[in-house]
């Protein structure tokens, strides 16, 4: 419909951040109606989750087989999975190693220009690279230019060795090698300004 009719629309999940909300004068959509439901996978191992499931309700289906989601906000009854990755929402406990950036294994995400890309599936960078050769291609340019100045990339590697929940994971073009594999991680924390979390 937004499509069709020349309207923004903006995807909005629990609404609790203290990094900003999504705002917008057009259309909203709240995903915590639709977006929603849990799968176990490998004995509470993993989950996929849609990004209106709130927090808690994943945690409380991961309880019988004595695991949790590694984010601890102080929002989690509210606060839903999309929020959380988007955020690279942590919480007290969680320190660098079970935020979101570090935990989230695999997402879909559907770009502005209305590309899905599923970065689970084993032809995801082939239909990036077809769909969106110029991302693709800029992605592994900026790879490519941080990997070749040593200073930078120590002090990438410094700023998001300690919690950090600010700004875009630039540790992303470190941590990756493939133009998915870093945009997959520059998703978590993005505050959806570079696509919609449709799953994770």
């Amino acid at each position: 419909y937004g499509r069709e009719k020349g309207i923004g629309v903006t995807l909005r999940a629990g609404g609790t951040s203290l990094n900003g909300q999504s705002q917008t004068d057009t259309i909203m959509v709240d995903v915590r109606r639709h977006f929603a439901g849990v799968k176990v996978h490998d004995d509470g191992r993993s989950v996929t989750a849609g990004p209106g499931t709130v927090l808690r309700h994943a945690n409380t289906v991961l309880e019988p087989y004595g695991y949790k989601l590694g984010p601890d906000p102080a929002s989690t009854d509210i606060a839903t999975i999309g929020g959380v990755v988007a955020n690279n929402a942590g919480g007290m406990r969680c320190g660098t190693t079970f935020d979101s950036y570090s935990t989230v294994t695999a997402m879909e995400f559907v770009l502005a220009s209305g590309t899905v890309v599923d970065s689970a599936a084993h032809d995801a960078d082939e239909k990036l690279i077809e769909a969106e050769p110029d991302l693709a291609r800029g992605l592994l340019e900026i790879r490519k230019e941080i990997l070749s100045d040593p200073g930078l990339t120590a002090r990438i590697r410094q700023k998001f060795e300690i919690k950090n929940t600010t700004g875009y994971r630039l540790c992303a073009f470190l941590d990756a090698e493939t133009p998915v594999g870093i945009l997959r991680r520059l998703m978590i924390g993005s505050e959806g300004t570079l696509g919609f979390i449709s799953r994770a």
